[in-house]
């Protein structure tokens, strides 16, 4: 999409992808590093990197809200140009939400920190590597439209979530963390209605790329499969 032409990171893929091979080196080698060292706390670092996100997923979700509203964004299909300067504004909050998946890295590299290694699923790197890459495509191709439904439900619950995060750090925080236990209900959810958006644009096409929506419908069902396959251990 010319629109996002020179945007920081997007304008060639070898940054992603140096970025996800660097994470999941990091794994690794971090794995291997804290096997015979005493696991750090790092509570003041959690707290602070949680607040952050909590912060930046709330900006997110309040802007893609404004931003929508403002282009009148049509919730069972939207297309890639309809919009204006809306869909621009969306492009710019949604650049933020695919650099905030490299600033997630950081969740797995604490878990190495902390030795949490029961912690560090497959579930939990595939989703942050995919993740990562999947929304450079995004950006460069539909950056806007369609797109804007899956980011501003995710940053919701990742209000939710990170805010659950970074108070459970805090001893006396967590008898009060009522929430915990819907968080995995809430995402599941999410990923439904996702798919549920996505297909609506299939079925009543507006000019959204076809193949993106199949390819969008087919990676939520793997994370459908995923947590429930997680939930229910």
């Amino acid at each position: 999409d010319t629109r996002v032409r020179g945007w920081f990171l997007l304008d060639s893929y070898l940054p992603t992808f140096f970025l996800t091979g660097a994470y999941l080196l990091c794994i690794w080698l971090g794995n291997k590093f804290m096997k015979d060292r005493p696991p750090f706390s790092l509570r003041a670092h959690l707290i602070v990197y949680n607040l952050g996100i909590t912060l930046l997923s709330l900006y997110m979700l309040i802007e893609l809200i404004l931003a929508t509203w403002e282009g009148g964004y049509n919730l069972q299909c939207q297309n890639l140009h309809d919009a204006g300067e809306a869909d621009i504004r969306v492009a710019k909050v949604l650049w933020w939400y695919y650099f905030s998946k490299v600033i997630e890295f950081m969740d797995t590299i604490f878990f190495v920190l902390r030795k949490k290694t029961s912690q560090i699923t497959f579930l939990h790197v595939y989703h942050h590597a995919t993740m990562f890459n999947i929304w450079w495509c995004v950006l460069n191709w539909i950056p806007c439209g369609q797109s804007f439904f899956g980011p501003t439900l995710n940053s919701f619950i990742h209000v939710l979530m990170y805010s659950y995060y970074g108070l459970s750090v805090i001893p006396s925080m967590r008898k009060y963390l009522w929430w915990k236990k819907y968080l995995t209900q809430a995402q599941l959810i999410q990923f439904l209605l996702t798919i549920v958006h996505t297909l609506s644009a299939a079925v009543k096409p507006c000019g959204f790329p076809f193949g993106c929506l199949m390819f969008q419908s087919s990676y939520m069902a793997t994370l459908v499969i995923l947590f429930v396959n997680f939930y229910v251990k």
